[in-house]
């Protein structure tokens, strides 16, 4: 493995430790080093705070003159909350940049010409593949108005999500369960059903992983079925959304749920099912929810599917059968293409991470 290729998966690390919390920002990461080293790193921590690059070149100080910055996403070239990193790469000397993937966004793109017409050296894409997946909820949210939306699904090797009482703990191993807290973490929310909510009683957060800010929890609960003493009311109620409809927006118990702290998002009810387009638009537009992680259960992860709103799939396979198990997409025979983006190992378990048509060019 050459030297670039260390120095760029460091800036991928780096970039992660901002992901989920940058948006409707990028995530990205950024490594200077000298003389084979890494003298600097950063990473843009949130919306409206200093590029990555910026954060290096601060840290490096004097010595980022006559480095090499590794950087996971071409430095922007235009004013925006921050001023163009590519000029302050140009300004604290650098003689060569590594990049791992072009911008998408057209009004800031532009930053590679800048950096040759400076005379510095540029090479990219390297770990492109890597790199796009760090971006790839910022992607959808150019080409589309609403939030980027994911699946996570624990299913048998036969493709069941449950038993056939409907009890699905659990399907796969403790790595793979704790990996799905860092998935979380990547999210702005984590949605579910209101059957997941009266099944699981479940609190939608990020455990057993360190993070800066607990994506909101959002149920799909046309008519209001929450119980007032339910985990997510009694313990989550400022962090919980609930998208109903708009005639149960107006019951006495929506304003127990307000009162409490919950928020309410009434969407329109076509013939008797939510508007789930509408959902994610407006809770982007609306509640600057950017990126939303559903979890379950298998009639909104299937709706979603069927309405062509899943951009990212995260598929995680458990080593066993259920004979007579419960099957996802029960009552629906769409048929979707993925494409499939890597298969890992958790453990006993496989994680199959996957894209829709929305993503196929860019993978």
């Amino acid at each position: 493995m050459t030297d670039d290729r260390v120095f760029m998966e460091l800036a991928i690390e780096e970039a992660y430790r901002g992901k989920g919390q940058t948006l409707p920002n990028p995530a990205v990461g950024a490594v200077i080093a000298k003389d084979g080293k890494v003298i600097a790193s950063g990473y843009h921590e949130g919306y409206g705070a200093p590029h990555a690059e910026v954060m290096a070149i601060e840290k490096a100080g004097k010595d980022a003159e006559g480095s090499t910055i590794y950087v996971t996403l071409e430095p922007c070239n235009h004013y925006g909350k921050t001023p163009p990193c590519a000029k302050r790469i140009v300004e604290a000397g650098i003689k060569k940049v590594v990049i791992g993937i072009k911008d998408p966004n057209s009004v800031a793109s532009g930053g590679i010409d800048t950096l040759k017409k400076a005379g510095i050296s540029v090479s990219g894409c390297m770990c492109e593949k890597s790199c796009f997946e760090l971006i790839d909820d910022f992607y959808v949210l150019l080409k589309t108005d609403r939030a980027f939306c994911s699946i996570k699904l624990a299913l048998t090797l036969n493709g069941k999500i449950a038993r056939n009482d409907g009890s699905s703990k659990w399907i796969t191993g403790e790595m793979a369960r704790k990996f799905v807290h860092r998935l979380r973490g990547f999210h702005n929310a984590v949605m579910v059903g209101i059957k997941t909510v009266l099944k699981d009683d479940p609190l939608l957060n990020v455990r057993f992983v360190v993070t800066d800010v607990q994506p909101k929890a959002i149920v799909v609960d046309r008519e209001l079925k929450i119980p007032i003493d339910s985990r997510l009311v009694k313990e989550r109620a400022k962090d919980l959304i609930i998208v109903t409809s708009k005639k149960s927006s107006f019951s006495h118990k929506s304003s127990i749920l307000k009162g409490l702290g919950v928020s309410l998002l009434p969407v329109s009810d076509r013939s008797g099912v939510l508007d789930l387009e509408e959902i994610l638009v407006r809770l982007r537009q609306e509640m600057g929810i950017f990126s939303v992680m559903c979890e379950g259960g298998s009639i909104l992860a299937s709706a979603l599917i069927d309405a062509n709103l899943v951009d990212k799939y995260y598929l995680f396979y458990a080593p066993k059968f259920f004979g007579s198990g419960i099957d996802m997409l029960r009552g629906y025979s769409f048929e979707k293409e993925v494409s499939i983006f890597s298969v890992e190992s958790l453990g006993d378990d496989y994680l199959v991470k996957g894209y829709s048509g929305n993503l196929k060019g860019f993978i």
